[in-house]
C-alpha cells in the first residue's frame, strides 16, 4: 500500500528496529483508538471464550534427547511471510499435510506459544519461541541454551508475552512485564542474538494501546524491541487493515500479525464463503505490505479445532477417511486456500 507522505520514517534506508523506537519515544503520545466497527472493541473483551493456548503442558523430560537439526538447515533464512500457529497438542503426523507447502516455500515459519520446539518440525521451517506467561520467564535461558547447543537450532526471532493486557491470557501488570523483560528477556537477546518481538497485543485498542504505551515508556530506549506483535479477530478485512495501520503509525515498528481470523466472535458462526472472501482480501495485502514482516492465520486449534468463538469455518483440517497416517485428517477448503494462495 502507499504510505502517506507525512510519515517520513518509512523512507529512511535504515532497518526498522530500535531506531524507530527512539523516534516513537521522543515524539509520540497515545493515539486515539481507530474507528472500528462498533461491536469489535467490546466483543474482543470476550476472549475467554476463544480457543486459546492451555496451561503449560509438562516439560519434555529431556530437551537434548530430541533429534538434532542439521546446522545447514538451521542457518537457512525463510524468505516468505506466511506461517502457522501450532498448538502444543497438535500431532507431529500433521506436518505431512503441510510438507508440500513448506517445501515450496509457501509456509516458512511456525510458533507454538512455547519455549520448546514441536516434535517433527521440518528442518527448513523456522521455529519461533514465545515466552507466553510470566511463569515461563525463568525457563528462557535453560531451554534456549539446550535447543541451540544440543539440537543445533538457530533461534533468530523471539516473541514476548502473549496478550498480557488480557485477564484470560498472560494477565500481567506493566510493571511486572517490564521487570521480567529486563531480568530475563534482554539478557537472552544479548546471549542468543535474536530479533525481539514485543508482547503480543489484542485488537481491543481500548485495552492494548494504553498497556503497550505505558510498557514502552517505562521500558525506555534500551528495550530491544525490533518488531510489534499483534492479534486481530473480526469479520471485516477493512477493519483489520485499519487496526494494523493504526498500530504501525502509532509505534513505528514493523508488524508480526501472528494471530488473526475471520470471526464473528461468538455471534453465530461465520460461513466458509465468508472466510474465503476474507482471506482472498487479506493474504495479497499482507504479502504486499512492506511493514508487515510475518503473519499466521489462526486455523489450527487445540484438539484440532479452533472452537466456536473463532468459528469452525476457519479450521485448516477436517475429518477424512483413508488418511490414517495423518490421524484421519485432511486439509479443509480453508486450509488449502491459506497454503496454496
Amino acid at each position: 500500500m502507499k504510505i502517506p507522505s507525512w510519515h517520513g520514517y518509512i523512507n529512511d534506508a535504515r532497518p526498522m528496529s530500535t531506531w524507530h523506537w527512539g523516534k516513537w519515544l521522543g515524539h509520540n503520545k497515545l493515539a486515539s483508538p481507530v474507528e472500528m466497527q462498533s461491536h469489535v472493541g467490546s466483543k474482543t473483551r470476550q476472549m475467554e471464550a476463544k480457543s486459546k493456548p492451555p496451561p503449560p503442558p509438562p516439560k519434555p523430560p529431556s530437551l537434548s534427547q530430541r533429534q538434532r537439526a542439521s546446522h545447514s538447515a538451521a542457518l537457512s533464512t525463510p524468505a516468505g511471510k506466511r506461517g502457522v500457529g501450532w498448538p502444543w497438542d497438535n500431532p507431529a503426523t500433521h506436518f505431512l499435510l503441510y510438507n508440500p507447502y513448506i517445501s515450496a516455500g509457501k509456509l516458512t515459519w511456525l510458533f507454538n506459544w512455547e519455549l520448546w520446539r514441536p516434535e517433527g518440525t521440518p528442518a527448513h521451517m523456522e521455529w519461533v519461541p514465545c515466552v507466553r506467561t510470566a511463569a515461563q520467564a525463568k525457563d528462557i535461558d535453560p531451554f534456549l541454551t539446550d535447543i541451540t547447543n544440543n539440537q543445533g537450532v538457530l533461534v533468530k526471532h523471539f516473541l514476548g508475552f502473549n496478550e498480557p493486557e488480557h485477564h484470560d491470557q498472560a494477565n500481567m501488570s506493566v510493571d511486572e512485564a517490564v521487570r521480567l523483560w529486563r531480568e530475563a528477556i534482554l539478557p537472552a537477546k544479548a546471549k542468543f542474538g535474536f530479533r525481539l518481538g514485543s508482547p503480543g497485543m489484542t485488537s481491543d485498542v481500548g485495552q492494548c494501546k494504553p498497556w503497550l504505551t505505558e510498557f514502552l515508556q517505562k521500558l525506555g530506549r534500551d528495550g530491544g524491541i525490533d518488531f510489534l506483535v499483534v492479534h486481530w479477530y473480526g469479520p471485516s478485512f477493512p477493519a483489520m487493515r485499519q487496526y494494523l495501520e493504526d498500530m504501525y503509525h502509532t509505534y513505528h515498528l514493523p508488524l508480526w500479525v501472528n494471530e488473526f481470523a475471520c470471526s464473528t466472535m461468538g455471534q453465530g458462526p461465520a460461513r466458509v464463503e465468508e472466510v474465503e472472501q476474507f482471506l482472498q482480501q487479506a493474504l495479497p495485502w499482507l504479502d504486499a505490505c512492506d511493514w508487515v514482516e510475518r503473519y499466521a492465520y489462526f486455523g489450527i486449534g487445540q484438539g484440532k479445532d479452533v472452537g466456536d468463538w473463532v468459528g469452525r469455518a476457519s479450521n485448516f483440517t477436517e475429518t477424512a477417511g483413508g488418511c490414517e497416517e495423518t490421524d484421519s485428517r485432511r486439509l479443509s477448503r480453508i486450509g488449502r486456500l491459506y497454503c496454496e494462495s
